[in-house]
């Protein structure tokens, strides 16, 4: 958009020229009937051009139209014509629809549209509520002008007025209660008597919710939309912290009245103890804790941690000093803590874990040591959260500085090389792990910084990732789940503030240690993990992608004359760690079914719509990536147990292929997205959606699937590297191999810059030889 344009970009700067020159001859005097006839013309065209604009192209929308009101500042006429205009702009269909929406928005933000024309307009267009289509309309144009603030619907007395007469009675009454409400939530408006006892302030969230699915995907989705989690699954997570506070609170309640005084003499005790230095005075202080029930009765023992917890973390806050520190030049006043007294609590649980001895054999001790482990966490878990969730509720800002510090003591001294730990390492690493999946980012956001540096600790992560026989890799991926899930709605959006950014920029790091260090783990998990990074994360997607295993040396693929199908490693398949069957339940009975007998015979022609989520007509990714890959597989399994070479036209699992092509534009970037994501390196899948998505290329009907393919391999490349093996094959052969005729197509042509990005990528893929065989110039 415009807005994300420096100043000195070339596009500001020439319509900062235009609205320069237009103001000089505003200031000019009069302009002659033939000269405004002149500029009336020229923008006619301007605003025909919008027309013919996709959704996708938001900066030649913006441009267009401060085209226009760069015009407006010398030909006023414009300003009353527009409004006749946009009555004949055309909307046929759906994506029209939506295109004359946002037109109608910028035009609006721009006043270059008169408020009271479009008030008499749109509430022609509803007709009383007869016609639903401009009545779901109407409703989404005011629900993102609210939003956007372009527009206060007390300037829309007329459609207002026809919105509350169908709020009572008519079949959408539910939706445009809903509307009326968010309205008085959002911007104050006062509504009568009778509406405020059908809506409340308290249902917002859910009037926001229930309207997105009226008017399908709004113009700015909601966080909630641009998830892939369900919204209960979403709310679920949000509420945690509340129930853990009262849960917290009921526990209290039933506290003695001196328990925090006997903890605190307990704990000084220990502080003091540690100061002395005496080895022996430690063990008496845990027999000391013992007979008192603490690790053994489970009462006592929730009651002194959490206890302990809340005193202590207070106690550090209660510590804090304000000095300067030096950001970026700049000195800034910052609270610094002393954390003396977590370090020493820290110790404590390290020394009760180690020291524990309830009897019984070397497993049975080693179980009673997890166990403990595992319930002072839990009961750290919880208090963390009822204290955030505390801060919340009395609007102060929490510091999540002592929660950090704590456990990153527990990690350090669990963590490291002991005999007496060591047997049951990964008992203490899962037990860590279960605890940072319970407090995710999604369950508590002001920790998601700390939690991250937590989670990707040496002494945890790669521990973690160490256990023999993978018994770790499990766990390290569903924390790794927790944190896309955390940052997918944001990357989705597009919308990152500077604390995402920041976030986004420590999860590309640790992906990029892994890469060094763990590639396997990735590579085996590349399918779920693709399921919930965004398609417009190229390069998030690209780094995981990379991925192959310690050992495998890669064929150069600019090698002239590399025979893919020769190499030794083609035949063999990658190993998939990842759930592919479950997005596939719904449809795995009757999906078997027809790659094994073609049977039903219907099942290709009913695939699409079970494809989509469930009460929507946004197509699921995960399933149709799945999906993908399982047709895949199963090609791969039936192509190498024949005898007889087969193509890989006419398959059923191509059919399915072709079938997907036959999506809207969103639903097929999807599915090629995910056949773009099985182009890895060198294997018996990249090898087969390599031939699958050149096929695709060169047997499309639709000229529109050819640009689609192109796109989705090409937005790969020009980021920075790593590139996956497999995609770099797959387009080198795209563009040299004569059967595709790839520089003859009109899109590689459509516009400069994009020819210029063909020209470059051209030059990075082929060799200098092929380039002078295959120029962009020849037409061949």
């Amino acid at each position: 958009t415009l807005s994300r344009l420096p100043a000195d970009h070339e596009v500001k700067q020439l319509l900062l020229a235009s609205k320069q020159m237009t103001s000089s001859v505003a200031v000019g005097g009069p302009m002659s009937t033939a000269e405004q006839d002149s500029i009336l013309s020229f923008a006619q065209n301007i605003f025909k051009r919008l027309y013919e604009l996709r959704l996708s192209e938001p900066l030649r929308l913006e441009a267009f139209v401060a085209l226009l009101d760069a015009l407006n500042e010398c030909c006023r006429q414009l300003g009353k014509d527009i409004g006749t205009w946009a009555t004949y702009a055309p909307t046929e269909n759906d994506s029209q629809r939506k295109l004359h929406r946002t037109v109608l928005l910028l035009l609006l933000r721009s006043n270059l549209l008169q408020i009271d024309e479009l008030d008499s307009y749109l509430r022609d267009r509803i007709d009383g509520g007869r016609n639903i289509v401009w009545l779901e309309f109407t409703m989404a144009f005011i629900r993102t002008a609210l939003l956007e603030k372009i527009v206060n619907p007390k300037d829309l007395p007329n459609v207002m007025g026809a919105l509350r007469s169908l709020s009572n009675g008519s079949a959408h009454s539910n939706q445009i209660s809903q509307l009326l409400s968010m309205i008085q939530e959002v911007n104050g408006t006062s509504l009568n008597a009778e509406e405020k006892g059908r809506t409340t302030p308290d249902n917002v969230a859910a009037t926001v919710v229930g309207l997105n699915a009226l008017v399908g995907k709004p113009d700015k989705p909601t966080y909630q939309q641009s998830s892939s989690m369900s919204v209960d699954s979403l709310n679920n997570l949000a509420g945690a912290t509340k129930r853990a506070l009262e849960s917290i609170e009921s526990i209290a309640s039933k506290d003695p009245s001196n328990l925090t005084q006997q903890v605190t003499l307990l704990l000084d005790g220990w502080i003091r103890l540690r100061n002395e230095g005496s080895s022996k005075g430690t063990q008496q202080y845990v027999q000391l804790l013992q007979q008192n029930g603490i690790g053994k009765n489970e009462e006592q023992t929730e009651r002194f941690f959490r206890v302990s917890t809340e005193i202590l973390v207070k106690a550090v806050r209660q510590t804090a000093v304000l000095e300067e520190s030096k950001s970026q030049g700049q000195h800034i006043p910052t609270k610094q803590l002393n954390y003396s007294v977590i370090d020493e609590y820290g110790k404590l649980v390290s020394v009760l874990v180690r020291h524990l001895n309830g009897g019984g054999s070397n497993e049975q001790i080693a179980n009673q040591r997890i166990s403990l482990l595992n319930q002072i966490l839990g009961i750290t878990m919880r208090t963390m959260m009822a204290d955030y969730e505390r801060s919340k509720r009395d609007k102060i800002v929490w510091d999540q500085r002592p929660w950090f510090r704590l456990l990153l003591n527990l990690i350090m001294d669990l963590n490291s090389p002991s005999s007496t730990l060591d047997p049951i390492s990964y008992g203490i690493l899962r037990v860590f792990g279960g605890a940072f999946h319970v407090i995710q980012p999604l369950v508590i956001p002001g920790f998601a910084f700390a939690w991250l540096e937590l989670i990707s600790h040496r002494m945890f992560l790669s521990n973690l990732l160490m256990v023999k026989g993978q018994k770790g890799w499990g766990l390290a991926h569903q924390l790794l789940i927790d944190l896309f899930l955390f940052l997918e709605p944001h990357l989705r959006k597009m919308e990152l503030t500077n604390s995402i950014w920041h976030l986004y920029k420590g999860t590309l790091r640790v992906i990029l240690v892994l890469l060094h260090d763990f590639p396997a783990f990735l590579s085996g998990y590349h399918l779920s993990f693709c399921n919930v990074i965004p398609e417009n994360c190229v390069q998030l997607r690209n780094l995981i992608l990379s991925a192959f295993s310690r050992g495998m040396v890669l064929p150069d693929p600019f090698t002239p004359n590399l025979k893919i199908d020769l190499l030794p490693e083609i035949s063999k398949s990658p190993v998939v760690l990842s759930n592919i069957v479950g997005p596939l339940s719904s449809i795995r009975e009757s999906l078997d079914s027809y790659l094994k007998n073609r049977q039903p015979v219907d099942f290709v022609q009913t695939l699409l719509p079970r494809l989509l989520k469930n009460g929507s007509k946004e197509v699921d990714s995960p399933r149709v990536n799945s999906l993908v890959l399982y047709i895949g597989m199963h090609a791969i399994a039936k192509m190498q147990s024949s005898q007889v070479s087969q193509s890989l036209a006419h398959t059923a699992e191509m059919e399915i292929m072709q079938k997907l092509m036959d999506f809207n534009d969103r639903g097929r970037y999807i599915s090629l997205n995910a056949i773009a994501n099985q182009l890895r390196y060198p294997s018996s899948h990249t090898h087969y959606f390599s031939q699958v998505m050149l096929f695709l290329f060169s047997e499309a009907k639709d000229e529109g699937v050819r640009e689609q393919v192109t796109r989705v391999l090409l937005e790969r490349l020009i980021v920075h590297k790593p590139h996956p093996w497999g995609l770099l094959i797959t387009f080198i052969e795209l563009i040299k191999n004569q059967r595709y005729q790839f520089w003859s197509h009109p899109f590689i042509r459509c516009a400069t810059e994009i020819e210029k990005v063909f020209e470059s990528v051209a030059r990075s893929c082929m060799t200098p030889g092929t380039q002078r065989s295959a120029s962009i110039g020849d037409g061949s």
